[in-house]
């Protein structure tokens, strides 16, 4: 767990803390805690989680599984379909660009159209 211990003693050093803080806010003896760092022991679940709060973090992050520190955010939609945050953004510029509401117009055909377009673009830039 390389990524778990470097990114413990990462985000314990940007809110400048030592290990003495985090083994009181954890109810662990720095020592303890500094295990976690070192990669000498594993938290628990539990614990994990608690530490994931602290740095206002996800425990995929804390675990290495994302390189996002937050938790992704989804948007339901419908039954089908649920939106990111990126998603919900692009959304949003599209609708102000009144861009939204002409691919409406014609769903199928515009949204065909306009992916076709942005392959051409993506293509264009891989060769320069």
């Amino acid at each position: 767990m390389y990524l778990l211990r470097e990114r413990l003693k990462d985000l314990r050093d940007e809110l400048q803390l030592d290990q003495k803080e985090m083994g009181e806010k954890l109810s662990l003896t720095p020592s303890a805690y500094g295990y976690y760092e070192q990669g000498r022991n594993e938290p628990s679940l539990e614990t994990l989680i608690k530490i994931a709060k602290i740095f206002d973090v996800s425990t995929d992050y804390l675990l290495g599984l994302s390189n996002t520190r937050e938790n992704p955010v989804y948007y339901s939609v419908s039954d089908k379909i649920s939106l990111s945050n990126a998603e919900m953004d692009t959304l949003q510029k599209l609708k102000e660009t009144s861009l939204l509401e002409e691919l409406s117009e014609n769903p199928s055909n515009n949204v065909d159209r306009l992916h076709r377009y942005w392959q051409f673009i993506k293509d264009e830039r891989t060769q320069e």
